[in-house]
């Protein structure tokens, strides 16, 4: 199986990986032995497809070499995205499946050999809850996924479109995974979500104190699940500033499994064009959540994603981004310079900006994203 490195796409690995062992498959060590290959994608990034198409074309040579004695399956966004024109550009893939399929893989291949023709599985469902055990990659850590999908409009993103709608998992049904997770000797759970902080607000039921808050959130999850016997550290990811509430706040400083460790994305330092990424919040909001975490937890470590490059910004705008990075004091940012992925309204706009000026303005910015961690590092000098 191949997988890119995002934790979303691990953790569908390893569903994936949990059903096939379950009906009687082994993980090869070698993959020109393998019967069945995986490609568990993601297509965050442009060219994503490419890089696809790229690698199975050479699966495709070698399927035809072995007389159909493989099966080729594509799973994920790149999966989600491309749909049955994927099947039509690659004849020798057997299966196209999107990420909401990860738990029915054995069914879809069983229906690949009934049928004997191509499957495409990328239409809207609800995501059945899990009943195999993933196979994971750790003994000692695991992810737990919490929500599925994205509600989201961001201008820029694809992942609406692959991923699908908001679909919280149960309570319950999560507190029984980290409950067996802890009997079977595991100490740490990241709870996984693509905006994980939105947990609950898909699930029926009010608060019964008339706050109007939705009956479940993501900080009473975080409250019944901190009681699983053997879990010793919890973690989570990803956060929407949108979500990210004084509640939660403080439910993470009274936690003690829960560690100080926060990533929430802020994609850029300027509000207009925070604005014209449909983000839903300002700056300023952003700020005021990084400052209240860190008047409960000081040494919070505080981690977000940023695109410089979005259409239309400028200089101006840009060095508002530099200007955030340096008064929030990140312990670390993934920086991107944007690119245009389909279905996404950015894509289309005019004022798209010169790639030789995103890849300046992605170098200066790295080197303040450095400079800022590396000052940020400091505050554990000389402490045990």
């Amino acid at each position: 199986m191949y997988a890119s490195k995002l934790q979303m796409n691990l953790a569908d690995s390893e569903r994936m990986a949990g059903v096939l062992e379950a009906v009687g498959y082994e993980c090869a060590e070698d993959p020109s032995q393998a019967e069945i290959l995986i490609y568990n994608t993601c297509s965050i990034r442009e060219k994503a497809e490419v890089k696809v198409y790229s690698a199975l074309g050479k699966q495709a040579k070698r399927k035809r070499d072995r007389m159909g004695d493989l099966k080729i399956v594509v799973a994920g966004c790149v999966a989600q995205q491309e749909g049955q024109q994927l099947l039509r550009r690659v004849p020798e893939v057997d299966l196209v499946m999107g990420p909401q399929f990860a738990n029915r893989l054995d069914q879809l291949l069983e229906q690949v050999d009934s049928q004997g023709t191509q499957v495409c599985a990328t239409e809207h469902i609800e995501i059945a809850e899990d009943i195999t055990v993933p196979r994971r990659d750790s003994n000692l850590t695991a992810w737990v996924n919490v929500i599925y999908g994205c509600n989201e409009k961001c201008t820029y993103c694809v992942v609406p479109f692959t991923r699908g709608q908001e679909q919280s998992r149960r309570l319950e049904d999560i507190k029984r995974e980290m409950l067996a997770l802890g009997e079977a000797g595991y100490k740490e759970v990241t709870l996984l979500g693509q905006n994980i902080d939105a947990y609950g607000r898909d699930l029926p039921g009010m608060a019964a104190d008339g706050s109007g808050r939705r009956q479940h959130t993501f900080t009473d999850l975080l409250r019944c699940v901190h009681d699983v016997p053997g879990i010793e550290r919890i973690r989570f990811a990803t956060s929407h500033p949108r979500y990210f509430t004084d509640r939660l706040v403080r439910a993470c400083a009274e936690l003690p499994k829960l560690c100080e460790f926060f990533h929430i994305p802020f994609q850029s330092g300027d509000d207009d064009i925070l604005r014209a990424m449909a983000r839903g919040y300002t700056a300023a909001r952003y700020t005021s959540i990084i400052s209240n975490i860190r008047r409960y937890m000081p040494d919070a470590s505080i981690s977000g994603d940023v695109i410089v490059g979005f259409p239309g910004e400028t200089e101006e705008q840009y060095l508002a981004t530099e200007r955030l990075v340096r008064q929030i004091g990140f312990d670390r940012v993934n920086t991107a310079a944007y690119s245009p992925r389909p279905n996404t309204p950015a894509a289309d706009w005019e004022q798209q900006v010169a790639d030789l000026i995103k890849a300046d303005r992605l170098n200066r910015l790295n080197a303040v994203v450095m400079e800022v961690a590396t000052e940020r590092a400091q505050r554990f000098m000389g402490r045990t």
